[in-house]
Formats: C-alpha cells, structure tokens, sequence
C-alpha cells in the first residue's frame, strides 16, 4: 500500500512540474527525486562490520613471516644486478656462513677467510667473500637462478 501511495505522489509531482516549467521542470524534479532516492537507498545498506583486530595490531599478527620476506626480498633483489647483490644479498648471506661456520665449524669468516673458503668452495667462494668490494654498476647483471640456488644449497650442505 505504502509503494502505491509513494508512486501516485510521485506522477502527481512529475505531472505539476510538467505542467508548470514543461520539460526543464520535469528534468529537475526528477533529478531531484533520483537523488532523493539514491539517499535513502544508501541510508538503509548497513554500515561495514567493525574489524576485530584494530589496524595497528594486524601487522604484528603476521610477524612470524617477517623474515621470510626479508630474505625473499634480498634474493629477489640479488637477482636485479650485481650492485643490488652486493648491497643487499650478499650481507644477508654472509651473515648466514658465518653464523653457519661458528656453529658447525667453530669458525670465523672474518678472521679464517680460508677455512671458509674451503667451506663454500672455489667456485662459490668471489660471491661471498667479505674482502671483495662491492660493485656500483646497477647495469651488469645480478646472479642467475642457478647460481643462486648453488649458494644455497652449499649453505644448507655446511
């Protein structure tokens, strides 16, 4: 009954304001009502449910993957070019020999550069060495895949 009574007001309306400004009349009180109407349709959609997890304490319940993007993120980075490998990965993987040679070898990459050396191999051995500066050139390319999947395999053999 309410949607009957609403609609016959609303022809009524339409049809005065036809009658009294012809169709510039009837363009704006229709737009008037389609903005009326737009109102009160958005008025009657619920408000978003409240979060149970303020914003501030989202990012610490996700903490324990902090590291893994860490490390993602450098080796990522160590692939782009040989200065992102020396500023980024390469300290990220030293630092992991040389927490490996103290551990398992009682070693110290700093001060035993050969016993670390012969631990990671020749071959793997100029990719981490502590001694070698590092590179500015951003336009030679970063390690391959495959070189970086060599250092971490050696580093998970230690």
């Amino acid at each position: 009954m309410k949607a009957a009574v609403l609609a016959l007001c609303a022809v009524i309306v339409l049809a005065a304001s036809y009658a009294a400004g012809g169709q510039a009349g009837l363009l704006a009180v229709a737009a008037v009502a389609a903005v009326a109407a737009l109102l009160a349709a958005r008025l009657r959609i619920p408000a978003p449910p409240r979060r149970a997890v303020a914003p501030r304490q989202a990012r610490f319940l996700n903490s324990a993957f902090a590291g893994y993007r860490h490390i993602d993120a450098a080796v990522s980075d160590g692939r782009v070019s040989r200065r992102h490998f020396d500023l980024v990965t390469r300290p990220l993987l030293q630092r992991l020999l040389a927490a490996l040679l103290a551990d398992r070898r009682r070693a110290d990459i700093r001060k035993d550069a050969r016993a670390a050396r012969e631990a990671v191999g020749d071959d793997l051995w100029p990719f981490l060495d502590p001694a070698r500066p590092a590179s500015a050139d951003s336009g030679e390319p970063g390690l391959s895949l495959e070189t970086m999947t060599k250092i971490a395999d050696r580093l998970e053999d230690l």
